[in-house]
């Protein structure tokens, strides 16, 4: 490497990267150390970034707006007090989702195929029921009746290419508690972006790192939207 040359991940910023490749497609490379996508792994890494950038008023935009209030000077605050509550109620869905469906292909003998997902499926309800735990992927406080994105995302999965078998054990396995429970969960977005990541071959860290990257975005909005607009003086009167 030269004394001018800037190397991401193994390839010329400069004259490879810059005007050439997408933000999607270098995140990607940067996650896998230095592979580039194709153009279908780029367009999926792109649908998952922008299914996540903001939601309103969520526990994390209250938290970079507040903490905005006492720091003003400090936009890299703000924005992190927002993403350190990336855990398993919000954001950290799709790594747990990832996780779970990981583990349960891993236990099956051999390659998993599709007649083999519906049992898989019900031991992973079983297990969760048995232990008094919830199954992350299932279920939405507001769409109870779908998530909207879920639809798109799947669409979008298969016409690239990208949904196999995990995203196939996701719906069994909301199946599979149905037929438990007697009760409908839908599979919720993050839950289904996790399957996508595992699909896709990245590990189910990925799937938390996408969501957090998805999210500062969003965050950015929303220090500037309070710069703009300012609420949270309003909101700390309120609870003070």
């Amino acid at each position: 490497m030269s004394q001018d040359q800037i190397l991401v991940c193994g390839h010329d910023l400069v004259e490879d990267v810059m005007g050439q490749w997408s933000f999607a497609e270098l995140t990607y490379t940067a996650m896998t150390g230095g592979q580039r996508p194709t153009p279908e792994q780029a367009r999926m890494i792109d649908v998952l970034l922008t299914t996540f950038v903001d939601h309103g008023v969520t526990p994390s935009s209250l938290a970079t707006r507040l903490t905005l209030l006492g720091a003003p000077e400090s936009m890299q605050a703000a924005i992190a007090s927002g993403l350190n509550g990336a855990g398993s109620r919000y954001l950290g869905t799709m790594q747990l989702t990832a996780a779970l469906l990981q583990d349960a292909l891993a236990e099956a003998p051999g390659e998993v195929d599709l007649l083999a997902i519906p049992a898989l499926a019900e031991k992973i309800v079983e297990r969760a029921r048995s232990r008094g735990e919830k199954i992350p992927g299932l279920g939405h406080p507001e769409h109870k009746n779908g998530d909207p994105r879920t639809p798109k995302l799947m669409e979008i999965a298969r016409q690239t290419g990208v949904a196999g078998a995990a995203c196939a054990l996701l719906f069994a396995v909301a199946d599979a508690f149905a037929a438990s429970s007697g009760k409908s969960l839908v599979v919720n977005a993050a839950g289904l972006s996790g399957a996508i990541v595992l699909d896709m071959g990245l590990p189910p860290e990925a799937g938390k790192g996408l969501a957090v990257i998805s999210r500062a975005a969003g965050l950015v909005g929303t220090v500037l939207d309070e710069m703009r607009n300012p609420q949270a003086q309003g909101i700390w009167d309120e609870l003070r």
